[in-house]
């Protein structure tokens, strides 16, 4: 296991128990901390993965990973949310698109458009079909042999 991942693994269980232990004090003494030790619990995980998400987006320049985190961050938003401005529910939708347009752009502006830059030929893995046609003329051909067919007839 590289170091990288080691570090990732011990993060993820270190969220998983600091959330097992906020919803567990939350259940067992009264917090009175939004609505529901489980989903304050749910709360806990979505947003630290949310934000772990979002930091494996920037540092290796994945959309997945930034994408992984625009949903989980806007969940944990919408739950807070909704608890603080019980009235507003349509404050609250707006607010949730705002940020998950903001981390769409801030995903273009770290990880560069990939589509485009295969629309315009700029893939590293792009080749011109005059390369591609070396790369065909320079392999060997090989003759392959082609199996007998047999009939019913030359069964005599």
């Amino acid at each position: 296991m590289k170091k990288g991942q080691l570090i990732l693994a011990i993060l993820s269980i270190l969220i998983l128990a600091v959330s097992v232990a906020f919803a567990l004090i939350d259940a067992l003494v009264p917090l009175d901390f939004l609505t529901h030790p489980i989903l304050n619990f749910l709360l806990c995980i979505f947003a630290f993965y949310g934000f772990m998400c979002f930091w494996l987006g920037v540092t290796k320049k994945s959309p997945w990973y930034f994408f992984l985190s625009a949903i989980m961050l806007a969940l944990s938003l919408l739950y807070v949310l909704l608890n603080v401005l019980l009235a507003l529910w349509w404050l609250v939708i707006i607010i949730i698109i705002v940020f998950a347009g903001i981390i769409a752009i801030l995903s273009v502006m770290v990880c560069g458009n990939k589509t485009e830059d295969i629309a315009l030929n700029k893939s590293p893995n792009y080749k011109t079909y005059e390369e591609r046609k070396k790369e065909k003329e320079s392999e060997p051909n090989k003759e392959v042999e082609l199996p007998k067919l047999k009939s019913f007839k030359d069964e005599e």
